[in-house]
């Protein structure tokens, strides 16, 4: 907390000597403008830049915010300085709604429906004549900041402070909710959502919260703008709008929060400054984003942090914060139990008359490792994907510790304790190891919104245990000297074995592994084998589908084939592979033990 309310009071200062120092009326009117600006697209880049999801009508919560404040103080004679936070509320409400739908929406058609939102309140606004006066527009009285006067500053001035304040505790509240378990999830969802729900990530509430949080800072920058443009018109839901701010997150780098403030302020200076080019000012506006975007695709601040300078102080302040992490925290042994830690009774899936699966039934005691094989097309992903939750089973039931997971969604199977891996590698690529293994750990101590909000001592005593328990599951596979790497640049056989991590990060008391040792060379898949045997030897319950039989023979404790979607086999490794029904659905014919025939 001691940082944040360093950094608040900062700002705070350099907005009041700001405020204090311009006495141009005209200079005042261009940098609160870009203020409010600067807020409009920070809200933007909560959802384009930090969620993925493209918005091409944002400013539904710009007009809405705007016509909530005028609203307030024209009808009911609220003080407009008191109504700036209640103008925020209906931007929330919108949002969390587009939130809602976006459970079922995503790339150009979220995008579609957010500008038919749009569209929809600007019908509203024009013909909706008694309440906004439609085309004419509504008039909205500001009257001065109460503070203005007592520090000697004129309306603008005290315009100027409240702008810039707002801008000031969005953008640090925002960057600690950004540094946290929420930002973790957003970036998680918008790399490899189905990897977040994997682990235990509520995707739709987190997308809920996202979009609602984007609407409400949005909807706060249009009510700061009433005061500029006095009077409130339908145009304010228009399609301009909505550029400007996807617009302002591109050129200024949709990576970071800094970059979208930057683009916002720019758009409210940089037409202003090529006034001097009178008609074709905009012409060459339009041009300087044109060769922006084109020659910075990462936007103005990423340009600048790709430079060496700037990368080599990255570097640096990435080894002084490596050096306060905390110890990584060793992986517990599992106390033994005699129970049955996964149960299925007759489950099966039908997909439009195939039948995937069919009547499918066994148990999985703990701290057993139990192998799932069969020929290609068997039905084993199928069927782990039915344990973990990304398909509900048509028929059957499934139970994990006693408890019914059938039908629950994915991350509510992984906070039951049955976490999977994926048979193609899936891993946040841009992001570094350590904070692949901190999005896994979401789920390893409770989420406080209010907490990560203000970095409250009891949140970051549970953000290092977080992260103690995320190191200590990247060394247990023996990839701790890699976490300050990137994701995606790691090994094939690395990016495996970190799938692995994560899914033990998520503290499962079932792990599923889908081809773990698929595409490994002989060495990694060595290497795999004794990181599989290692948890093992701590008591964790392992549900393994692979082909390489030679590997997997060794390591569990009960083999379970299936083969067109039936079990056929289930006994120990050596019995099973001798049974004359394995040996045809792998070679079609009687022959030799399978283990022989696929080594």
């Amino acid at each position: 907390m001691i940082r944040l309310a360093r950094d608040l009071a900062l700002g705070l200062v350099a907005v009041a000597v700001l405020a204090t120092l311009l006495s141009s009326s005209y200079l005042l009117d261009v940098t609160t403008y870009g203020g409010v600006l600067a807020i409009f697209v920070l809200g933007v880049a909560v959802t384009f830049g930090q969620l993925g999801f493209v918005s091409f009508g944002h400013a539904a919560f710009l007009g809405l915010g705007a016509y909530t404040a005028g609203l307030l103080v024209t009808h009911l004679g609220w003080n407009y300085w008191a109504v700036l936070p209640l103008a925020a509320l209906p931007g929330l409400l919108l949002g969390a709604l587009l939130g809602v739908v976006s459970a079922r929406l995503s790339g150009a058609s979220f995008a579609i429906a957010t500008l038919v939102v749009a569209e929809l309140l600007t019908v509203v606004v024009m013909n909706w004549v008694d309440l906004t006066r439609g085309p004419m527009g509504l008039m909205v009285m500001v009257p001065p900041l109460p503070l203005a006067g007592t520090l000697g500053w004129n309306a603008q001035q005290g315009y100027l402070f409240v702008v810039g304040a707002a801008l000031v505790l969005s953008f640090v509240l925002l960057r600690n909710l950004r540094e946290g378990a929420t930002g973790r999830a957003w970036a998680a969802i918008r790399e490899a959502p189905a990897l977040a729900e994997s682990l235990g990530i509520a995707t739709a509430r987190e997308r809920v919260f996202n979009i609602a949080l984007s609407g409400g800072l949005a909807a706060l920058g249009g009510a700061l703008l009433v005061p500029k443009v006095f009077v409130l018109a339908p145009a304010l839901f228009g399609a301009t709008h909505s550029a400007t701010g996807i617009l302002g997150v591109i050129v200024g780098g949709k990576a970071t929060l800094l970059g979208p403030v930057l683009g916002g302020l720019l758009f409210a200076v940089l037409p202003e400054a090529l006034r001097f080019l009178g008609e074709l000012n905009f012409a060459a506006f339009a041009l300087l984003l044109l060769l922006v975007v084109r020659v910075l695709p990462g936007g103005i601040v990423g340009w600048v942090m790709g430079r060496p300078a700037f990368v080599r102080w990255q570097a640096a302040r990435a080894a002084a914060v490596q050096r306060l992490l905390p110890p990584p925290a060793p992986l517990a042994a599992r106390p033994h139990r005699d129970a049955v830690a996964l149960q299925l009774r007759g489950v099966g899936r039908d997909f439009k008359g195939l039948k995937a699966v069919q009547g499918v039934s066994f148990e999985v005691r703990c701290g057993e490792i139990v192998g799932l094989i069969g020929p290609n097309g068997a039905g084993k992903t199928t069927l782990l994907t039915l344990l973990s939750g990304f398909l509900a089973p048509t028929a059957g039931s499934v139970s994990a510790l006693g408890t019914d997971i059938a039908g629950l969604s994915p991350h509510r199977v992984a906070r039951r304790g049955v976490v999977r891996s994926f048979q193609q590698t899936a891993v946040c690529a841009t992001q570094t190891v350590a904070m692949n293994m901190a999005i896994a750990a979401h789920g390893h101590r409770p989420v406080d919104f209010f907490g990560a909000l203000l970095h409250t001592p009891a949140w970051q005593r549970r953000e290092r245990e977080r992260l103690a328990h995320a190191l200590g599951c990247l060394h247990e596979v023996g990839l701790g000297e890699r976490a300050d790497a990137l994701a995606g640049s790691l090994p094939y056989g690395e990016q495996k074995l970190l799938g692995v991590a994560m899914a033990l990060a998520a503290a499962p008391e079932v792990l599923l592994l889908d081809e773990p040792a698929a595409g490994l060379n002989h060495a990694e898949a060595l290497r795999l084998a004794g990181v599989l045997r290692a948890l093992r030897g701590k008591g964790l319950t392992l549900v393994v589908v692979d082909h390489n039989l030679k590997m997997l023979m060794s390591l569990v404790d009960r083999v379970i084939v299936l083969h067109h979607g039936v079990l056929i086999a289930d006994g120990a490794p050596a019995d099973v592979t001798q049974r004359p029904e394995v040996v045809q659905a792998y070679l079609g014919v009687p022959a030799s033990p399978v283990t022989e025939a696929v080594s």
